[in-house]
């Protein structure tokens, strides 16, 4: 069974070869990039791969361009900061379809700043990654966008990794774009928010995933992404309030 692996890029160069070591078997490699100007093209052209470069960057546009794109029906999801395990590489190449079942739920492992969190709410985190394309629908969202799948599901049992922020900087940047593109999907699905509103949900948001999803069995890593998801909350929720007008 030939599949394609499609990773969506925009300036990976500290990503990209580790991910395309962990998928080079594949068939076929689809790269998506949205105008990377570091080294992501350079370091992807010494792999077997099929490179787009000008892509859209919308993630709902760019993963609906990839399924057009692809030259096998298989398809396997894969961003550039995430690793397939060897007992899902392993699992992947020796896939065989099963009658109506045309989508496969894989676990993500999440890795803060080197340490994998067990708790904190993000294991085991579950996604539809492994699909066939004629069954399978892009989610058109500006920010989380997920696939869809006509028919039946099963679960892999190989796991994925996925290696979110490198140091503070990065998540600082990282926390600062994705909360501008929550921000401009809830405006768009007519979400309100007050001023007050903007620091309640923030403290309730850590409280939520420190407490109540366990964060604190994590140690330090438990407190960072407690920490992580309450500034993008505050932030999330003062651009909102800024593209409402309230300040």
């Amino acid at each position: 069974m030939k599949i394609t692996v499609i990773i969506l890029t925009k300036n990976e160069e500290l990503n990209i070869k580790d991910c395309l070591e962990t998928v080079k078997w594949a068939d076929e490699i689809l790269i998506i990039d949205s105008g990377s100007t570091d080294r992501t093209a350079e370091i992807a052209s010494g792999y077997k791969t099929k490179f787009i470069a000008d892509a859209p960057d919308s993630f709902a546009e760019k993963r609906t361009l990839s399924l057009k794109l692809a030259s096998n029906d298989w398809i396997f999801f894969l961003d550039a900061d995430e690793r397939a395990t060897p007992e899902l590489q392993k699992e992947l190449m020796e896939f065989e379809p099963i009658e109506g079942v045309n989508g496969y739920i894989l676990t993500r492992r999440n890795f803060y700043f080197g340490q994998w969190l067990r708790h904190s709410g993000v294991y085991p985190d579950k996604h539809i990654r492994f699909f066939n394309r004629k069954f399978a629908a892009i989610t058109p969202r500006l920010l989380h966008e997920g696939v869809e799948i006509t028919g039946g599901t099963a679960e892999m049992k190989g796991e994925f990794l996925h290696y979110t922020f490198r140091d503070m900087e990065q998540m600082m940047d990282k926390i600062n774009y994705y909360s501008t593109l929550e921000a401009l999907d809830k405006l768009q699905h007519g979400k309100k928010i007050s001023k007050a509103g903007v620091f309640t949900h923030a403290v309730s948001t850590f409280l939520r995933v420190y407490l109540s999803r366990k964060g604190f069995k994590d140690g330090s890593g438990g407190f960072f992404i407690s920490f992580c998801y309450a500034v993008d909350n505050f932030l999330t929720h003062l651009k909102l309030l800024k593209l409402q007008g309230k300040i």
